[in-house]
């Protein structure tokens, strides 16, 4: 797109909005503050690479119009999400500093004989991998070990890397610690670990599992030539002994940081009758303690680096830009606006819920609809902090039971994230390390095999929304919603 295109939709796509809102029954405030919001996030896009500089532009504007204040602007900008992934971002650095990826990456590469096998295995790992630890860290260390083999057998890496990042957006919505999505969601609609593992986890591994046999046929012939030339060839990797030496403590790292997310809940009912607490006042606060406790003795441990791994292996540029993204889309709750879009989205429902004659279904699945087309367009984090407070402006304004919407934007904002190659996080670094190795994409060679296997995604997906969370979820479910 050429810069004049650019500028021009940079103006023209928030005097829209503000005249479709102004037109829809929006007070002024509202009408301003929704066309900021989408000056920001069209400007972002377009100039990706000054999002920080426009998420501060469009922050400004709001306090200074009188669209968001100082305290909502402290509230909005979710910082329990924040110190969750700093924790996270932490732990996962040091890791990366010990090699701990690099070594089980390489031991499981060089115990495989088959192309085909290999193949699963490394689909599957992407899947694992972005649960245990998150989709970027997943996708960093799957890309440049696939970049390894493909070097070594003499093969395109380019089919291996898409399938893997296919897998690694399914994968990371199993748990909380999968995505910044998934923490968004957990945090908002006061979900535990323990809640992915019974809600979100079986879906995932039944997508995994589609997507690794679509994806083996899909390029059968490039898994054909793998097999051959591994079994000609071999796959062979020398890891140092130094290497292999920190691999004991390494483990207990990343499962005491696994395993206390795992039973955090628990946890925090055993600590709330001992302290003499309410039951319930402690949910989840030790989802965003854990990271912290385990980062410390992470950075105690390499105390002597400590300094240079929050600096260099936390992405502070990120999580700034989230925290704005974060304020920025508090401003429909602080204005309103967030009511008026939840009406025309309950709306939709009436129109897409008339055949089974149920708006809150209709609802519900033009939610996800809504979901998937910005997630492919936009982004996944921009896509849910956009709908998050639209849920809870459905659920103060209907009544409704919104327990099944979390996970409706759970799983639109992870399958529909393989649409595109801007579709989510993953997506873009992959890209962006194949292009460091001269390794280039077109949108349409994405898009044609995300057609069939992210399509193959989505309606599994929807088919588990109905067919077990819809019927399934629980009657007095509430979200947590602040005054």
């Amino acid at each position: 797109m050429s810069e004049k295109a650019k500028q021009v939709l940079i103006v023209m796509l928030p005097v829209l909005a503000l005249i479709i809102t102004n037109q829809g029954g929006f007070d002024f405030r509202q009408s301003v503050s929704t066309s900021i919001l989408v000056l920001f996030i069209s400007a972002t896009l377009l100039y990706w690479r000054f999002r920080v500089a426009f998420a501060l532009l469009g922050v400004s504007l709001l306090i200074f119009l009188g669209l968001l204040d100082i305290p909502h602007f402290v509230e909005f900008s979710q910082l329990d999400v924040i110190i969750f992934l700093v924790g996270m971002m932490t732990v996962i650095g040091v890791l990366e500093e010990r090699r701990f990826f690099e070594y089980l990456l390489d031991t499981i590469g060089s115990k495989v004989g088959s192309g085909y096998i290999l193949y699963a295995v490394i689909l599957a790992m992407s899947a694992l991998m972005a649960a245990l630890v998150d989709e970027v860290t997943s996708i960093i260390f799957i890309t440049m070990f696939i970049l390894k083999i493909c070097d070594k057998l003499k093969l395109e890496p380019l089919p291996f890397i898409i399938a893997a990042v296919f897998a690694t957006n399914v994968g990371s919505s199993a748990t909380v610690v999968g995505n910044p999505i998934g923490v968004m969601i957990a945090l908002r609609g006061n979900f535990t670990f323990l809640d992915f593992i019974r809600w979100s986890t079986p879906n995932a591994v039944i997508v995994t599992i589609v997507t690794i046999i679509i994806s083996t046929i899909v390029w059968r012939g490039y898994v054909s030539s793998m097999d051959g030339k591994l079994r000609r060839e071999g796959l062979k990797f020398e890891i140092p002994q130094e290497v292999k030496r920190m691999q004991t403590i390494n483990w207990l790292l990343f499962l005491g940081t696994i395993g206390m997310l795992i039973i955090h809940h628990p946890l925090e009912n055993f600590l709330e009758g001992a302290l003499g607490k309410e039951p319930g006042s402690m949910k989840n606060a030790l989802l965003v303690a854990t990271p912290m406790l385990w980062a410390s003795i992470s950075l105690l441990l390499e105390r002597h680096r400590a300094r240079e791994i929050v600096v260099h292996r936390v992405d502070w540029w990120t999580l700034l830009f989230f925290m704005l993204l974060f304020s920025a889309v508090g401003t429909l709750k602080y204005t309103g606006a967030n009511e008026k879009i939840g009406f025309y989205a309950v709306r939709l429902g009436e129109i897409i819920g008339a055949p089974v004659n149920s708006v809150e279904l209709g609802a519900l699945h033009s939610l996800f609809l809504v979901t998937s087309v910005l997630t492919a367009f936009l982004d996944n984090v921009l896509a849910i902090a956009t709908m998050v407070p639209i849920v809870y402006a459905i659920y103060e304004t209907q009544g409704w039971n919104v327990f099944a919407f979390f996970w409706a934007m759970l799983f639109a904002g992870t399958m529909a994230g393989n649409y595109t190659p801007i579709g989510s996080t993953a997506n873009i670094i992959a890209l962006g390390i194949m292009e460091k190795h001269g390794a280039r994409i077109s949108f349409a060679y994405w898009v044609k095999y995300a057609l069939i296997v992210a399509t193959v995604q989505v309606i599994i997906s929807l088919l588990w929304l109905n067919m077990h969370i819809v019927p399934e979820a629980p009657g007095d479910y509430k979200p947590p919603i602040r005054g």
